[in-house]
């Protein structure tokens, strides 16, 4: 069990928090250490106080506004134990059915709540008939629609084991007072065959019983026939579409961040980033960039194909004799011409995630410039080395790095260079960096000056799992 699922059962407790888990009980431990997201059910008279309490314990509230209902929201909390993010699907209505629509909803909240268990976490759970009846008549609904049908199938072992959980010492003659209070029209019995029906029935029997079951479920449905059918049709349009080209998931409500690892070569910055996309990418919308290698714009792409065929066909370029030659001497108009598609290319990679994470979404960058010259990712051209034509495309050059919005947070990772040299043998990536070469950078992009929202200088000399808890923290503590 994750601390902060320990911390969330014993604070909903101290303050008499009306709630339970209210499904898949089954794998409820597996849940509370982030196998799978927990289904909460919580009072209306206690969704104030319930939401300020998250709030205080650190979590966040996420959502995708493509597939959301209301009265059901998604919090994450951050675990700082083991360093990963617990996520609560928090409903304040018993809503159902059809997982893409979710078009009924059984309002028996109340006396839900007013009939729980105490799991041996401590996190309270519905009594097993009242249970079984929802799991029973969730899974008939879902083979109702042939879309969901095909998904459901797929959980099919897990479905049997929950079934036997849920049967394990339930009280029958409950069942029937259940029955008999919020569903006069269906008996014991039927429920009975639903089971018999998921553990052995085909696959038509399986959707006509959905069909039928859902008919006489008719009482609970708060949309339409035909709004339930629109929904599902624009729902598995935009998964699918989604699913091949949006990528979209979740955005937190607090804010988006523009959030760059920068360091020199064999300082961990790869490693980082990497663990940093999976950490936040598994629940929300995350893009990842690499501001030092930007993709040509459809302006630039001629310009760059050319000047890579006369760096290639030219043994003693200008471009790299200006490059050994240091930032304070005048260079080539090809040299120049380069650095001011370059910075074009950056201004245009950082002006288009920067839109998406004033719009909510994450985006993580692998290096940044400085304010500093000369150095790695940043201006080249000093103006007053040049004079005409080359002197205003040096102002453009400063210009371009000058607009380039500020990062909300930046992480400088920095290692002694007799470090960095030992990682750098170490590793295993093609074409890696010589020893000379890593020195050289070490020594020529010392005390860079960064500029951002939230600037923090990480020594990554140390054990890795204290570096990567200590960024998790403090990016948590910013969304």
């Amino acid at each position: 069990m994750y601390q902060l699922s320990k911390q969330l059962i014993e604070t909903l407790e101290k303050n008499n928090i009306k709630y339970c888990h209210w499904k898949s009980n089954l794998l409820l431990n597996e849940a509370l250490g982030g196998y799978d997201d927990l289904d909460l059910l919580v009072a209306r008279k206690d969704i104030a106080l319930f939401e300020s309490l998250l709030l205080l314990m650190g979590f966040k509230e996420g959502s995708n506004k493509n597939i959301s209902f209301s009265s059901i929201k998604h919090f994450y909390g951050f675990d700082k134990e083991s360093g990963n993010i617990l996520h609560l699907h928090v409903y304040y209505q018993i809503k159902t059915g059809p997982s893409w629509t979710k078009s009924m909803r059984f309002d028996f909240e109340e006396y839900f709540l007013d009939n729980l268990m105490l799991h041996e976490s401590g996190m309270p759970i519905p009594q097993k008939h009242i249970e079984l009846v929802l799991f029973i008549f969730r899974i008939m609904l879902k083979y109702s629609k042939v879309n969901e049908f095909i998904l459901i199938q797929k959980e099919s072992e897990r479905t049997l084991k929950e079934i036997e959980y849920l049967l394990n010492d339930m009280d029958e003659k409950k069942l029937e007072d259940f029955l008999d209070i919020f569903f006069k029209n269906i008996s014991k019995k039927d429920i009975f065959d639903y089971i018999s029906i998921i553990q052995n029935g085909n696959q038509f029997n399986k959707y006509i019983e959905g069909k039928k079951l859902k008919k006489r479920l008719s009482k609970y449905n708060y949309t339409s026939f035909l709004q339930e059918n629109i929904n599902n049709i624009s729902q598995f349009t935009y998964r699918v579409v989604n699913k091949l080209f949006l990528k979209q998931k979740k955005k937190f409500h607090t804010s988006g961040m523009f959030i760059v690892v920068a360091g020199l070569d064999a300082t961990g910055k790869t490693t980082i980033t990497t663990e940093l996309k999976k950490w936040l990418g598994k629940n929300m919308t995350l893009s990842m960039v690499h501001f030092g290698k930007p993709p040509s714009t459809f302006l630039t792409l001629p310009f760059n194909i050319l000047i890579k065929l006369i760096r290639k066909n030219s043994e003693n370029s200008n471009i790299k004799s200006s490059i050994q030659s240091g930032h304070d001497k005048p260079k080539s108009f090809l040299y120049i011409i380069r650095q001011v598609i370059l910075a074009y290319d950056r201004y245009f990679l950082v002006k288009k995630y920067w839109a998406k994470a004033s719009n909510g979404e994450i985006v993580l960058c692998d290096r940044y410039k400085s304010e500093n010259y000369g150095v790695m990712d940043s201006k080249r051209l000093k103006p007053e080395l040049y004079n005409g034509l080359k002197y205003k495309l040096a102002i453009l050059e400063n210009h371009l790095y000058d607009k380039m919005p500020q990062p909300d947070m930046l992480f400088y990772l920095t290692v002694p260079v007799e470090v960095a040299v030992v990682r750098n043998h170490e590793r295993i990536k093609e074409g890696k960096e010589s020893e000379e070469f890593i020195r050289i950078r070490h020594e020529q992009n010392q005390e860079l000056d960064y500029k951002a929202k939230y600037h923090y200088l990480v020594d990554t000399n140390k054990e890795y799992s204290d570096v990567i808890s200590d960024i998790k923290s403090k990016i948590w503590n910013l969304i």
